[in-house]
């Protein structure tokens, strides 16, 4: 059986840094190796192809200093003829060599991408997973997310959101860690704010007043008074988050806040500590007075730097929390070797979630277009450093899961029996697919805003499913309303305020989704990882 991870920070700089970076260049060697290119050949042309280019540059540099003297000798002499006799036929020659280094500069990039190509076209989607299986064997990612994983995690692990509505997914990675299921997930998150909208009103009066000399006189003065108005406005973010079910703590809930604590320094923590033993003696003194269930550990550093002081088991949260989880945790924190202390940790239950401020922004898997190129040299650089950093941010989401040893134990399997499903997909491979298509085919025609799109299943048959996606947008109306304003006149103007009002509108279609194979004959609309939708 494959080793456990039992001390993550530790094992990634000794071990599996180096270990993927093996397995990352010799997965590259194959391809090369298969792909059957001239690698010399290539860098040769290459070489000429770079230097071409640099010479276009000096080229482009000598036909502008010619077209200027050209042009400030017209306008500084006479003898405007003899200039133009001169510096024309030096223009034109320039101009020719350049068309000639640009054309032979495109045939070699032209030769330089047909050398790569056999190369090129053997990148897949699923190279940079493979990498990280020989790496870590007891963790595997699934080609997709089917309908019966999804059940899985919602009957057997409390999966789900409570906002599950106010969010669509546009990508997603699911697998599994010595059984226990998890699914990466980037999604779009909608929610309702405010917007304060100002408004501007200039206004002029005439004033009369004494002068120095006791004169009575005029004058006029001007004002821009200023009005606002405060209106609903909807907000839309991603957020990458990892999904981790485990059935160790099947009550608990807890949550803590990412505070970059490696960013300080280690007489900037024990301050910290000592504020925190505070703090946590009150809380303790708190429960013991009101029975409450809290009880600070005697590991104050893991108390207070983890921070997960809303825990609702502290039987279950101890059982977690072994002596060897919190030295893990504490470790992981203030490390700067991986990312610190960059993640929220957010247990429901049974699921738990990792949003790391590393991964957020990241595409959650790495594609082909990630290493093409018509240089064989960039290729292989692009491939090694991308898969490096790649396998970074996905192992230091792991990270503070794989801190705990329970978290790693394979699941008892006697759970909830999943029901048969005819349905082959999960709704979220719904949602991604729907969002990998043009908006214009789901969203209602006066959509001015992102769509949160959601999905219902339909039915089956020839191994597509049927769906149905509504798409929830708004149309913006622009609206006026007036705001009385005090001006320094003593009198109250209207100013107008101009803001936009936000009116939903929903719009629903329906699509199947199918493998690659069984949507040959749809009008496939949108591809990913081997699942197209198209329409019915």
């Amino acid at each position: 059986m494959s080793a456990l991870i039992l001390n993550p920070l530790e094992e990634y700089e000794k071990k599996y840094k180096h270990l993927h970076a093996e397995n990352a260049e010799k997965f590259f060697e194959k391809l090369v190796s298969q792909s059957g290119i001239d690698i010399e050949k290539n860098r040769e042309t290459v070489k000429q192809y770079e230097l071409y280019k640099e010479n276009l540059v000096v080229l482009k540099k000598k036909l502008n200093i010619a077209r200027f003297f050209r042009v400030l000798m017209c306008v500084t002499v006479l003898l405007i003829p003899l200039v133009v006799l001169k510096t024309t036929p030096k223009i034109r020659a320039l101009r020719a060599e350049i068309a000639e280094a640009d054309q032979k500069a495109d045939e070699l990039l032209s030769e330089a991408h047909k050398q790569m190509l056999p190369l090129n076209q053997l990148f897949t989607d699923k190279d940079a997973l493979h990498i990280i299986e020989s790496t870590i064997p007891l963790l595997s990612f699934d080609d997709h997310f089917s309908a019966k994983q999804e059940a899985d995690m919602r009957i057997n692990y409390d999966f789900g959101d409570y906002l599950e509505n106010e969010q669509s997914t546009v990508d997603l990675l699911a697998g599994n860690y010595n059984q226990n299921p998890f699914l990466f997930e980037r999604k779009l998150i909608h929610r309702m704010g405010t917007e304060t909208y100002h408004g501007y009103k200039t206004i002029t009066w005439t004033e009369t007043y004494r002068d120095s000399s006791g004169k009575t006189r005029t004058r006029v003065k001007t004002e821009t008074l200023h009005a606002t108005v405060t209106k609903p406005k909807p907000f839309y973010h991603t957020q990458v988050v990892l999904n981790y079910c485990s059935q160790g703590g099947p009550d608990l809930s807890f949550s803590r806040d990412a505070s970059h604590l490696e960013q300080k320094s280690d007489k900037e923590i024990e301050k910290l500590v000592k504020r925190g033993e505070k703090k946590l003696k009150r809380m303790t003194d708190k429960a013991i007075r009101s029975d409450g269930d809290f009880m600070s550990m005697s590991n104050t550093d893991f108390e207070v730097l983890f921070d997960a002081l809303d825990r609702n088991n502290e039987v279950q949260f101890r059982t977690l929390f072994t002596p060897l989880a919190q030295t893990n945790m504490v470790a992981l924190i203030r490390s700067k070797i991986g990312y610190g202390d960059d993640f929220n940790f957010i247990k429901l239950k049974r699921t738990n979630r990792i949003i790391s401020h590393h991964s957020q922004g990241r595409a959650i898997n790495l594609l082909p277009e990630d290493y093409i190129y018509y240089s064989y040299d960039i290729i292989r650089k692009n491939f090694l450093e991308k898969n490096a950093e790649f396998f970074k941010a996905v192992y230091f989401d792991f990270a503070p899961l794989w801190a705990i040893p329970l978290y790693q134990e394979r699941p008892v399997h006697s759970l909830k029996p999943i029901p048969d499903y005819s349905q082959l997909y999960a709704h979220k491979e719904y949602e991604a697919l729907a969002n990998a298509m043009d908006y214009t085919y789901v969203v209602h025609p006066k959509t001015k805003t992102p769509a949160i799109l959601k999905s219902s299943y339909v039915g089956s048959n020839d191994n597509t499913d049927e769906i149905c996606v509504t798409a929830y947008s708004y149309d913006i109306m622009k609206r006026v309303v007036v705001v009385p304003v005090r001006g320094g006149d003593g009198r109250m103007h209207n100013v107008p305020v101009e803001w936009d009002e936000y009116l939903p509108v929903e719009n629903s279609e329906n699509f199947r989704v199918a493998s690659e194979e069984a949507a040959k004959s749809g009008n496939v609309i949108a591809r990913r990882d081997g699942l197209c939708i198209f329409n019915v």
